[in-house]
């Protein structure tokens, strides 16, 4: 009976570890998740309008001003006309067409 005694009173002495700040933990990290999810959400609202029925023919009849840009670049291998031909390429949308095949592919 004695033995009875002390595993009870062992198991009432050790205190009840608190939950809540794990739940508090888990909710924060939860909301910070839908927070990105939404953010990643506008994101891809803001992307370029896809036109789903458009041909082949008419993707390719469209101009591509980069292309253009480029073909029209000098061929001499000197330094002040590398450097021109450098400075007047347009690297800004470089990356466009990737972020249209991300969209048609919704990742």
């Amino acid at each position: 009976m004695e033995n009875a005694d002390t595993t009870q009173n062992h198991s009432a002495a050790e205190p009840e570890k608190p939950i809540g700040p794990a739940i508090g933990a888990i909710i924060i990290v939860l909301v910070l998740i839908i927070g990105a999810f939404y953010f990643w959400g506008s994101k891809l609202e803001k992307t370029l309008p896809v036109d789903e029925n458009a041909t082949a023919e008419e993707v390719l009849a469209v101009p591509d001003t980069s292309l253009q840009s480029i073909q029209t670049q000098g061929n001499s291998d000197e330094i002040d006309a590398i450097e021109q031909d450098v400075n007047a390429t347009d690297l800004q949308n470089l990356n466009s067409e990737l972020n249209n095949i991300d969209a048609e592919l919704a990742l």
